[in-house]
């Protein structure tokens, strides 16, 4: 799914979240994940921001388990 480079990674986290179609999930998570990444790449030469650190990872913990238990991934040990 090709996004514009100007949707926010909490945009497209919604999305993912609202998304009850499930190619249309996968998509959608992996377009979030990816922008959440690129996100904190963003932030990783700031020593503020320690806030929304804590936010990406909280967001990304729950992409996994929408991963796992929506679609069927094998959980990662």
């Amino acid at each position: 799914m090709a996004e514009n480079v100007t949707t926010s990674w909490k945009e497209l986290y919604e999305r993912a979240l609202g998304e009850t179609d499930k190619q249309k999930l996968g998509e959608l998570v992996l377009s979030a994940e990816a922008a959440i990444y690129r996100r904190y790449q963003d932030l990783q030469s700031s020593s503020n921001h320690h806030e929304e650190r804590r936010t990406l990872k909280e967001a990304a913990d729950r992409l996994l388990k929408v991963k796992v238990d929506e679609l069927g991934w094998p959980p990662v040990n």
